[in-house]
């Protein structure tokens, strides 16, 4: 059964088929419910599916606009290279959009640990925290988050992000290694770092928007939060 089956209606052998309107008249909120939801992910779908792969990719957080170029060898894989004057090149089985899209991924991660985790380190030097360790990952749900060992979770997607965004997450994980909850006295140390904090997690709140379809295994699982 696929997504475009719509509404299919199983009954176990010799059951009273004239129950079956009021059965479904009482389920009526879930089934509207249900097929709205279907309906959305019909629609991302077919978006992702028409979706033409990048041709420039904009990573706001560092300032790096890369232009992409894709060349089809006879290769099985798809591999990337980064080339002069911010080219990235994609050779080999470039006609299927999944392997490109793994690729990209690939290199969206390396760039995610060659800028996140020192970036972290810097402002954790300049604001007086201590970073125990760090983790890049590409996360569905969160932005970033700080476990009770003091480990950092830092999401690739942060690259997509407004400096000033991408920088206010960090920056809420850092405090998160003092005050591990979200009282009054957590937010006031967010404030002392960050005295923009409410506009930015105003903007961070729709910035999941800013990311690109084809970093995302499909559709975002709810809305990225900081942890």
């Amino acid at each position: 059964m696929s997504l475009c089956d719509g509404l299919v209606v199983v009954v176990p052998h010799r059951f009273s088929l004239r129950r079956i309107p009021g059965i479904l008249e009482q389920s009526r909120p879930w089934l509207e419910r249900t097929a709205s939801q279907l309906e959305v992910k019909r629609s991302l779908m077919a978006s992702e599916s028409d979706a033409a792969l990048p041709e420039h990719i904009s990573l706001a957080a560092i300032g790096e606009e890369w232009a992409v170029e894709y060349r089809t060898t006879d290769s099985l894989t798809v591999r990337v290279l980064e080339r002069r004057g911010n080219r990235l090149v994609l050779s080999g089985n470039c006609g299927e959009v999944a392997a490109c899209r793994v690729a990209l991924r690939r290199w969206l991660n390396r760039k995610g640990h060659q800028y996140l985790e020192p970036w972290l380190a810097r402002i954790a030097d300049e604001l007086g925290f201590k970073v125990k360790r760090v983790v890049v990952r590409s996360q569905r749900t969160r932005w970033g988050s700080c476990s009770r060992t003091g480990t950092i979770s830092l999401n690739v997607r942060l690259l997509f992000l407004q400096e000033e965004v991408a920088r206010h997450v960090l920056i809420h994980e850092l405090c998160h290694t003092s005050r591990m909850d979200h009282s009054a006295v957590f937010w006031s140390l967010v404030e002392r770092h960050d005295p923009a904090f409410k506009a930015h997690r105003k903007r961070l709140r729709a910035a999941w928007h800013e990311v690109p379809w084809w970093v995302n295994g499909g559709p975002v699982a709810g809305v990225p939060t900081p942890g």
